[in-house]
């Protein structure tokens, strides 16, 4: 078992215990307990067996109680958990210090040992790029003779690896303001080496200097500045080396300011300062939103051109579709492509580059925690449709192919020995947790019967059947599950726990996991998991499904009518 098995323990959530949520007032926290006090205090029950799991439950809410009406413990609680509560030397917070002070105190220790983790951590990155020739497959090389009637021969397309260039950096923060950068960078034709520093600056700004030395001398140095709080700008200038031995100055001025919540503007001026001709003047617009991503820029200069880019962002999928299109005097370009999000670490880009000048690239890129692959394949050195045309379909082909055979069967083995593994280390909680909640439904029948009888008798509120745990099994039951049919191990019935948090005709469920709500308990740990609800209002039935971390209030007016057509208001 690894060392970090303790993170996979199951922790009590003392605001699911009492049904609240994590903004309850003190005057809620009470009450809630008092609820649940009047069906497991031992002296409510007289048979033994009763008795002895009344006080288990009654102990468990109580520990939940005192720790949520105690202001400084329920601040550790909100922070750190459980594990907060246990760990020593919170003894020695002053109790005159209000809960606020115990959480900033928290977070100033926390920010405190993060800054001793960056001071001790080396941020390593890698790129390596290898650039792949293979016009030879739709570029023939013309001294073959193809009109050659001996056919003894087999043509295999010549593919090879024109250059290649590796690079890595190292992050190495000295102090909260200052870093340093250490870089170099080998290609199969050279090489060099470099050093960055960068100080922040307490006036909403920062400033970095670099020197690079390989492909001859490169000195440079950038500021950046918050004018006002919407304008800011950069100012930065470089020495470069020539192959004459005469350093080259570049200038660059940049201005920015925000057009609105979500659109940010741009203008720069850059170029050799010892020549009018070679400066260029720019001004872009950008959009971003959670959903696209738009910019649109303009230069005019040596070489005046126009580009955009629109990226699509679907979140739910961790998927990215690019379109980029540049129309220039000297060269125009097309790309689009697609980025996949593949797991936590993974991600895997394709984009295919049609250009004026250089023909058609399929670019793979694939990156690895801080590590990145880049493979650009040149297909043709002329724009033409055979390549356009595998460029675009091989990839997408080769994905789904790839995703079905290998990378679907790796991910479910994966959270299969992940879900085997919490199990494995909650085996002994999860039983104690089940006949927990065995116990409090057990103590929960005669609450249950008399709020039956009163929602009865006012046409309120009343629970049908309710089912409780895996997502995929209740979804593929649907309507055609009966509630006299025999639950599956990993789904439970819950209807009389949530009939006994019925109050005044309606069910409040806060956005809590419920495995942990009275009488709840999870049937399948590491697994997603819904809560499917039938119930009657005002003699009319409904049903109604939600996620295991999904708020609810019924009856509400989206709730599915399961007889008639008009819901409840």
């Amino acid at each position: 078992m690894d060392s970090n098995s303790e993170n996979d323990l199951l922790e009590e959530d003392y605001y699911s215990v009492l049904n609240l949520p994590k903004s309850a007032t003190p005057e809620e926290i009470t009450y809630a307990y008092r609820r649940l006090s009047k069906i497991y205090h031992p002296d409510k029950h007289v048979e033994e067996d009763k008795k002895k799991q009344a006080e288990v439950l009654f102990n468990k809410t109580q520990k939940a109680y005192e720790v949520l009406k105690d202001p400084h413990q329920r601040a550790i609680y909100d922070c750190v958990g459980v594990k907060g509560l246990k760990t020593e030397g919170w003894e020695i917070v002053h109790r005159t210090k209000t809960p606020q002070e115990i959480r900033e105190e928290y977070e100033a220790l926390a920010r405190d040992r993060e800054e001793r983790m960056l001071r001790l951590r080396t941020n390593a990155r890698g790129v390596f790029t290898a650039k792949i020739d293979a016009t030879d497959i739709f570029e023939p090389n013309q001294y073959i003779d193809f009109d050659n009637e001996d056919d003894s021969y087999l043509y295999i397309p010549a593919i090879e690896v024109s250059s290649m260039t590796m690079s890595m950096s190292t992050e190495a923060p000295i102090t909260l303001r200052d870093t340093i950068v250490l870089s170099g960078n080998l290609s199969s034709r050279s090489g060099s080496v470099s050093s960055s520093y960068k100080r922040l600056l307490s006036t909403n700004g920062w400033v970095k200097y670099d020197v690079t030395a390989g492909n001859g001398l490169h000195v440079g140095a950038k500021i950046f500045k918050m004018i006002t709080k919407t304008i800011f700008g950069t100012v930065e200038g470089s020495l470069n080396d020539i192959s004459s031995g005469m350093l080259r100055p570049v200038g660059r001025v940049l201005l920015g300011t925000s057009l609105g919540p979500r659109t940010t503007g741009y203008i720069s001026l850059g170029g050799r300062l010892t020549s009018i001709k070679h400066t260029s003047l720019s001004t872009e617009v950008e959009h971003n939103t959670e959903r696209s991503y738009c910019m649109c820029k303009l230069e005019i200069g040596l070489a005046p051109a126009i580009s955009m880019l629109y990226t699509w962002k679907f979140i739910e999928q961790d998927l990215l579709l690019r379109i980029y299109a540049r129309a220039g005097v000297l060269n125009s370009k097309l790309e689009y492509g697609v980025e996949k999000k593949v797991s936590k670490l993974n991600t895997f880009a394709a984009t295919v580059q049609i250009d004026v000048i250089n023909g058609v690239t399929l670019k793979l890129k694939f990156v690895r925690a801080s590590q990145t692959y880049i493979f650009p394949i040149l297909l043709s050195h002329d724009v033409i449709a055979p390549p356009i045309f595998y460029a675009t379909f091989v990839p997408i082909v080769s994905w789904f192919v790839a995703k079905n055979v290998i990378l679907d069967p790796i991910m479910k083995d994966y959270k299969n020995r992940e879900i085997n593994k919490q199990r494995e280390i909650n085996k002994k909680r999860m039983a104690e947790l089940r006949q927990e909640a065995l116990s409090a439904i057990n103590l929960m029948m005669a609450t249950m019967e008399r709020i039956v009888r009163e929602e009865t008798e006012k046409r309120g509120l009343i629970i049908v059947f309710a089912k409780y745990g895996n997502a995929e099994l209740i979804n593929q039951s649907g309507e055609s599950f009966d509630n006299n049919d025999t639950l599956q191990p990993n789904i439970i019935d819950v209807t009389v726990p949530l009939q006994c948090l019925v109050k005044d005709s309606q069910l409040i469920l806060h956005s809590t996991t419920k495995c942990q709500l009275p009488g709840f308990y999870d049937p399948c740990i590491g697994e997603d998991k819904v809560l499917y609800i039938e119930y009657t209002h005002r003699d009319q039935n409904y049903e109604v499904k939600i996620n295991d971390n999904e708020a609810l209030r019924i009856p509400r007016p989206h709730s599915v009518l399961v007889r008639t057509a008009t819901p409840p208001s």
